[in-house]
């Protein structure tokens, strides 16, 4: 996969979910550390902001090899995929997707949670 500079290609995460995902809420009178990952999600939307079709679009943890993907995003367009609640545990994750006839990478990566959740 190449790593390559991308022109106008803004895949969009939402938050990795455009609010399908929701925040675990800590009980303010709770003794104990809750080891509750903060993060919940539930679906994904992939938003393609070009003027040109983005194809082969997939989402992977490459620690347990799970994925989300969306096959075509025509131009200025969005494909949004649900699947069964998992908590985020903080793995790296590497966005992948293929236009003009190149395919691209982000890396892997990891979403930040603000210390506030």
């Amino acid at each position: 996969m190449k790593n390559g500079h991308v022109t106008r290609v803004y895949i969009m995460l939402k938050w990795l979910l455009a609010g399908l995902c929701t925040l675990s809420l800590m009980a303010c009178a709770a003794p104990f550390v809750d080891d509750t990952p903060p993060l919940k999600l539930e679906g994904l939307v992939f938003k393609n902001q070009t003027r040109m079709w983005v194809s082969a679009v997939r989402l992977l943890v490459p620690l347990t090899g799970n994925f989300v993907s969306c096959g075509n995003i025509s131009p200025e367009s969005r494909c949004a995929t649900t699947f069964p609640e998992t908590d985020y545990t903080g793995n790296p994750i590497e966005i992948t997707w293929s236009q003009g006839g190149q395919i691209y990478s982000t890396g892997q990566f990891v979403i930040q949670i603000p210390d506030d959740h």
